[in-house]
C-alpha cells in the first residue's frame, strides 16, 4: 500500500454496510501500470474480455490456462503462474487478481448515494493535458511516444494530481529525463537541462450528471494527424456520423465493428481494437470512447 517515488499518501475506502459482496477484478501489467481487463490500455486496444469473464473461468478451474482473443492476437492466462502470454510472439505480462468491495444492495441507482455517504467529490470532467513541442504543436501526455519512449504519466495521472492540489506540482519521467509540471504556472521543466515548455489543460464535457450518476451516452473521438483527440462530427472536423450513432451501434455489439463514410472515403471502426481503418489507404487511427 504505497506509491513508489511519490510523497502521496494512499488509503483504500471500503463500504460500511454489513455483508458486502466481494467482487474480484483482474489486471495485467501494461508497460508500467496495471490495467483492468476490458479497459483500453496504452496500446490503444481493449481486451475482448472483462474481469467477470476471467473470474468465471478462474472459479471453475483455478489450475487451468485460459485462452482469449484481442483483435487478431491470441493470449493465454496461466492462473497458477499469474502470467499472460501472447501466443504468437511469446511476450509475457504479469497478471493479478484483487478484490473490490461493493454493497450487496448496490445497483445503478445507488451510485450517487454511495458517493455522498463516503463524502467523495463528484468525478471531474474528462480532461486532456498537453505540452507544446518544438514545432509549436500541442501533444498529449501519453505513456508511449516517438521512438518507443516511455512516459511515467498520462493525462489521467496528471488530472488526478491536479485535483488533489491545483497549485502544486508533479514530477515524472519520460525516456531518460526527469521533469516537473508546475500546475500554477502551467509549465513543464526538464530537470536535467532546464528546458521549459508551456502546458495546457483541455476540459471536455463531463459525462456525469449533477446527481453524480453516470450517463449512458458515450462520446467517441479519433486521434487526428496533429496528435489531438477530436470528436466525430464536431465543428472543424471532416464530416462524419455523430457520436450517438456510433454509440448506438456499440451498445448493440461492443465487440463488433461498423462502417462509416467521411467525404470520399469509407472506414471500418473496430470496437474491440478501438481503431479506425481507412478501407482505401489502410491508414489506421486510434479511437476512444469517453
Amino acid at each position: 500500500m504505497e506509491i513508489v517515488g511519490s510523497s502521496f499518501k494512499l488509503q483504500r475506502l471500503t463500504f460500511p454496510q454489513a455483508q458486502p459482496k466481494n467482487d474480484y477484478i483482474w489486471y495485467f501489467l501494461d508497460d508500467c501500470s496495471w490495467r483492468e481487463y476490458g479497459v483500453q490500455g496504452t496500446s490503444g486496444r481493449t481486451a475482448g474480455i472483462k474481469s467477470s469473464d476471467i473470474e468465471y473461468q478462474f472459479q471453475a478451474a483455478p489450475q487451468n490456462v485460459y485462452k482469449f482473443q484481442v483483435g487478431n492476437s491470441s493470449y493465454t492466462i496461466n492462473f497458477q503462474a499469474m502470467i499472460q502470454t501472447n501466443v504468437r510472439t511469446g511476450m509475457t505480462r504479469k497478471v493479478r487478481r484483487r478484490s473490490r468491495f461493493t454493497p450487496a444492495s448496490q445497483n445503478e441507482n445507488s451510485i450517487s448515494d454511495t458517493v455522498a455517504h463516503l463524502n467523495l467529490p463528484t468525478p471531474p470532467a474528462c480532461c486532456t493535458w498537453q505540452f507544446q513541442a518544438d514545432d509549436d504543436q500541442w501533444l498529449e501526455y501519453r505513456r508511449w511516444g516517438e521512438g518507443g519512449a516511455v512516459c511515467s504519466v498520462n493525462s489521467q495521472d496528471i488530472e488526478q494530481s491536479y485535483q488533489l492540489n491545483p497549485q502544486g506540482s508533479l514530477q515524472f519521467t519520460a525516456g531518460r529525463f526527469k521533469y516537473t509540471l508546475d500546475f500554477s504556472a502551467m509549465r513543464q521543466t526538464n530537470l536535467s537541462i532546464g528546458t521549459k515548455r508551456a502546458v495546457k489543460r483541455l476540459v471536455t464535457p463531463s459525462l456525469w450528471r449533477a446527481s453524480g450518476s453516470a450517463t449512458s451516452k458515450g462520446l467517441w473521438q479519433f486521434m487526428d494527424d496533429d496528435g489531438l483527440w477530436k470528436e466525430y462530427s464536431q465543428p472543424g472536423v471532416r464530416k462524419s456520423i455523430p457520436s450517438q450513432d456510433i454509440e448506438r451501434t456499440y451498445q448493440m455489439n461492443p465487440q463488433g465493428s461498423m462502417k462509416l463514410t467521411t467525404g470520399l472515403f469509407m472506414y471500418s471502426l473496430d470496437f474491440s481494437a478501438m481503431t479506425q481503418t481507412n478501407l482505401t489507404t489502410w491508414k489506421v487511427r486510434q479511437v476512444r470512447r469517453l
